[in-house]
């Protein structure tokens, strides 16, 4: 099977989780009211795609940093001015980094490698903290945060603990513990999240146990 046919298999994978199998179906409620939504883990346009149909006034902010993906993205929106684009994902630094891109599973790419990662080439992108950015755009709230960003995770979280968390009324995170020192940072996180966030669920992942995606929120 070549690299566009396994993109392709994987990617419908993706759709059938997203929009058939609803894996994100536990948020419907919060995204129908959402004012502002934040994707960062884009990848192409799939959660962001199902949040418009349940809400098609919400603004989204998107934070891809593949050109690739970006610029797919970008000519699939057209106009769409309630989308706001920006080719770069979150980290705990701003500046340029080296990210590990995976042809064959695009939405496995991270800075790091694992055995969800094993093969990739290195390309150059840009990352920002979470906080450098809202203070530019001078927004003051998300109403959802959906974080997928491959195991970076811990790094923005790391980031936030540095600003005021009361911008952010509910938190979709997947998690991956894919390693003893994961596992460590994760007991360190888990209880400053429940301190900030007054209900939080973690739901299991069906194809492996090291990883699973947490909810979070403050308001019903």
């Amino acid at each position: 099977m070549n690299i566009e046919n396994k993109q392709g298999k994987y990617e419908n994978a993706l759709r059938y989780e997203i929009f058939t199998k609803e894996e994100y179906g536990f948020a419907k409620s919060k995204i129908k009211k959402a004012e502002w939504i934040f994707d960062i883990g884009w990848h192409i346009w799939l959660f962001s795609q199902w949040c418009r149909k349940l809400n098609s006034n919400t603004q989204i902010h998107y934070f891809e940093p593949v050109k690739e993906f970006y610029n797919k993205a970008k000519n699939n929106i057209w106009n769409d001015k309630n989308i706001i684009l920006n080719n770069f994902w979150m980290s705990s630094h701003t500046g340029d980094w080296t990210l590990l891109l995976n042809h064959e599973k695009t939405m496995q790419s991270s800075k790091y490698t694992s055995f969800l990662n094993p093969k990739w080439i290195e390309i150059g992108v840009n990352f920002k903290t979470l906080k450098d950015y809202l203070d530019l755009a001078n927004i003051n709230k998300i109403d959802v945060l959906k974080l997928d960003i491959e195991w970076m995770e811990f790094e923005v979280f790391e980031s936030r603990w540095k600003f005021e968390w009361s911008k952010i009324n509910n938190l979709i995170a997947e998690i991956h513990l894919l390693n003893s020192d994961m596992e460590s940072q994760w007991n360190l996180i888990l209880p400053k999240i429940r301190l900030i966030f007054w209900d939080t669920q973690i739901i299991n992942s069906s194809y492996d146990k090291r990883i699973f995606l947490i909810r979070c929120q403050k308001i019903s």
